[in-house]
């Protein structure tokens, strides 16, 4: 019996070392610490530009849309981004054509416009974007580089576990596993670069009853904290042969 228990402890000892081996000399391991550089580096985040592409993945894709989009987001208040520019193409479940707007505001006048429609909508009242206020929050945001308090819910997690590094569009990444103190106990695994602690991707899973758990992902890429913009970045800039209203958007 202490023969193999020998052994057992002798493998365990070189699991824990070979796991403890991807990371290299001078890394992080710790998965709280992680996260809290992370929430120390979105906080700093003032304004942000960034690539998106969001996808379901496993057996629920097929059934789920997929969507590429290109957003530039300053301030958040009121639950929503208080100055932003998003260009968003949708990929519907089999579909071959994808759906193309664009949507935005300055503060003061918000807009969206349907580009397969060649319709633009503009108001003082935000909820001129109609039905696409809902699909920018579901998937072109990545609130984290706005909101006061990124990281909260994943430092206050049920668990949390570093699970090694995954490279992501050309970023060397720590990968953090998150279960969140919620009563269905969602969770979540989070890719945060090792040059700056910024998230470069999330894959959300939600557990069902007597099913396979959902699971999400939002991969970012081409992701600039500091963009020059233009006097007129947030203002509608509308394209040749197209109608303008200020009727809300469906």
């Amino acid at each position: 019996m202490r023969y193999v228990v020998c052994i057992l402890l002798s493998l365990a000892f070189v699991s824990a070392t070979a796991y403890a081996g991807d990371a290299k000399p001078g890394e992080l391991t710790d998965p709280t610490e992680i996260l809290k550089r992370a929430d120390a580096a979105c906080k700093a985040v003032k304004t942000v530009k960034y690539d998106l592409a969001f996808e379901v993945l496993g057996a629920d894709a097929a059934r789920s849309p997929k969507t590429a989009a290109t957003v530039l987001v300053s301030g958040f208040a009121y639950n929503s981004p208080e100055k932003f520019y998003i260009d968003m193409k949708i990929t519907e479940p089999g579909a071959s054509e994808r759906p193309w707007f664009t949507a935005g505001g300055d503060g003061d006048m918000f807009f969206a416009v349907d580009h397969d429609a060649k319709k633009a909508y503009e108001d003082i009242d935000p909820q001129v974007v109609g039905s696409f206020g809902d699909r920018i929050r579901r998937f072109a945001l990545m609130v984290e580089f706005l909101v006061g308090e990124p990281f909260r819910d994943e430092i206050n997690g049920k668990s949390r576990e570093f699970t090694g590094s995954e490279v992501i569009n050309g970023e060397d990444c720590y990968v953090v596993h998150v279960v969140y103190a919620t009563e269905r106990e969602q969770s979540a695994v989070w890719y945060f670069s090792k040059k700056d602690f910024l998230p470069r991707r999330r894959v959300d899973e939600y557990p069902r009853p007597n099913a396979q758990p959902f699971r999400q992902q939002k991969t970012v890429a081409n992701l600039d904290v500091h963009p020059k913009l233009d006097e007129d970045a947030f203002k509608l800039k509308l394209p040749e042969g197209y109608a303008k209203t200020d009727d809300f958007a469906p």
